[in-house]
C-alpha cells in the first residue's frame, strides 16, 4: 500500500494551539462588545427610572394644584421622595408611614430601640419597616445596592441611586435653619478660589419648617403648601432646570464612627437627598457632608468616585454639597423640570452646569 496517499487524521499541535489562540482574541474582542451591550441596557433602564420619577412629580403637580412635591421637611424629617410615593403607584406603602411633624418635646413620640425620637421623622419604626423593600424604580441597575447603618439605634436603611437638584451652591444649616445657601464657595479651608463665589437662583423643590423654627418668608408649619414650590415658579424654563440626577450608593463604613455610617444615598433625610451642581457630575472635588461621621473615616476613599470631607465652611454654619455621580461612563443622567431625560457629559461647562442647577437664576447659557 502507498502510505502517502494516506488521508491524514486530526490536527496537529501546531494548528490546534493557533485556533485556540484564535478563539481566545476572539473572546477577547467580544466580551468588552458584550460589556458595552450591557452597560448600554442598564443607562437605558437608569433613564426610564428618571422618566418615572418625573412622571410621578407630573403627577404631584397636577393632583396639588400646580405643586411640587416637598423638598424636605428640616433637617432630619421626611423628604420628597416619601411625598412622591403615592403618584408613582407606592399608595399602599405611603399609606403605612407617618408623614406628621411631632416635635421632639411631645409625649407621643415614637420608641425605637430604647430611642426615644420625632414622630414624622425617617426613624420611626413605620417609616424603617416601610422603606425595607427596595422600590426598582429608585435604584439604578449599574449602582451598587448598599445600605447605611445607624448603631444609635440598630437600623439598617437601603439606600437609592436618585437625588433632587438643590441649586447651584449648597444646603445650608444654621441655628436649627434649614435651606439653600443663597451663596456658596465651596472648600474655603482646603485651597478654594476665593473669585469662584457662587449665588444661588432658586432650586425646583423648597423646605417646610416646623412651627418656632422659622427663620425668614419660609415658616409657618407643616399644613398645606408651606415648603411647596410652584412648577410655574421655573421662570429659566422647567426643559432648561434640573429636578433629579444620580448618587453613588457609598458603602456603610463605621471604623471612624459609632454612632452613623456614610449618609450618601440614604436619601429618606434632608441633608443626604439633593445634590448641587457647583462641581460637574462626577467631580473628583469632594463632596462635603455635615461631620465626620457622616462621611468616611479621612484616610482612605471608601466607595470609588465619591471623595468626601466634613464640610469647610467658614461662615458658622453648616454648608453641606453633593455633587452628582454615576457608575456609568462619561456622564450622569439628568432628569430635567419638564419630565424628560437627558445624559450630561462630565466635561459639561461648568457655567452651563450651574445654570441648569436654578429654577430663576436668569442665565442665557444653554447646553
Amino acid at each position: 500500500m502507498n502510505h502517502s496517499s494516506r488521508s491524514r487524521q486530526g490536527f496537529t499541535l501546531v494548528e490546534l494551539l493557533v485556533v485556540i489562540a484564535i478563539i481566545g482574541i476572539l473572546i477577547g474582542l467580544l466580551l468588552p462588545a458584550v460589556q458595552a451591550a450591557r452597560e448600554a441596557a442598564r443607562r437605558m433602564q437608569c433613564t426610564n427610572n428618571l422618566k418615572q420619577m418625573g412622571l410621578a412629580m407630573h403627577n404631584h403637580v397636577d393632583v396639588i394644584q400646580g405643586y411640587l412635591p416637598i423638598g424636605a421637611r428640616n433637617w432630619n424629617y421626611s423628604t420628597w421622595v416619601t411625598f412622591i410615593l403615592p403618584y408613582c403607584e407606592q399608595t399602599a406603602r405611603y399609606d403605612q408611614m407617618s408623614v406628621k411633624y411631632e416635635n421632639i418635646n411631645v409625649t407621643t413620640q415614637v420608641d425605637i430601640g430604647g430611642a426615644r425620637v420625632e414622630g414624622g421623622c425617617y426613624r420611626c419604626r413605620v417609616n424603617f419597616d416601610a422603606w425595607q423593600e427596595r422600590i426598582p424604580m429608585f435604584n439604578c441597575p449599574s449602582d451598587f445596592q448598599n445600605f447605611f447603618y445607624i448603631t444609635g439605634t440598630s437600623q439598617t436603611w437601603p439606600k437609592q441611586s436618585y437625588i433632587a437638584c438643590g441649586g447651584a451652591t449648597a444646603i445650608g444649616y444654621k441655628s436649627n435653619k434649614f435651606g439653600w445657601a443663597p451663596s456658596y464657595w465651596a472648600l474655603h479651608s482646603s485651597g478654594g478660589d476665593s473669585n469662584d463665589v457662587v449665588e444661588d437662583g432658586g432650586a425646583l423643590f423648597g423646605i417646610q419648617f416646623p412651627a418656632g423654627d422659622t427663620p425668614d418668608e419660609r415658616t409657618a408649619n407643616f399644613s398645606g403648601k408651606n415648603g411647596m414650590v410652584a412648577l410655574s415658579s421655573a421662570v429659566d424654563g422647567t426643559s432648561n432646570t434640573a429636578a433629579f440626577s444620580e448618587t453613588i450608593q457609598t458603602q456603610s463604613d463605621t471604623s471612624h464612627s459609632a454612632s452613623y455610617s456614610d449618609f450618601r444615598g440614604g436619601v429618606y433625610r434632608g441633608d443626604a437627598a439633593f445634590f448641587t451642581c457647583y462641581y460637574e457630575p462626577n467631580t473628583q472635588q469632594p463632596d462635603e457632608l455635615m461631620s465626620n461621621g457622616y462621611c468616611h473615616k479621612s484616610s482612605a476613599i471608601v466607595t470609588p468616585k465619591c471623595p468626601c470631607v466634613p464640610e469647610q465652611s467658614t461662615r458658622g454654619s453648616y454648608e453641606v454639597r453633593q455633587s452628582a455621580r454615576s457608575h456609568h461612563s462619561g456622564g450622569v443622567n439628568v432628569c430635567m423640570g419638564d419630565g424628560s431625560v437627558r445624559f450630561v457629559s462630565d466635561t459639561i461647562n461648568r457655567a452651563v452646569w450651574r445654570a441648569m442647577g436654578t429654577a430663576k437664576g436668569g442665565e442665557t447659557v444653554s447646553q
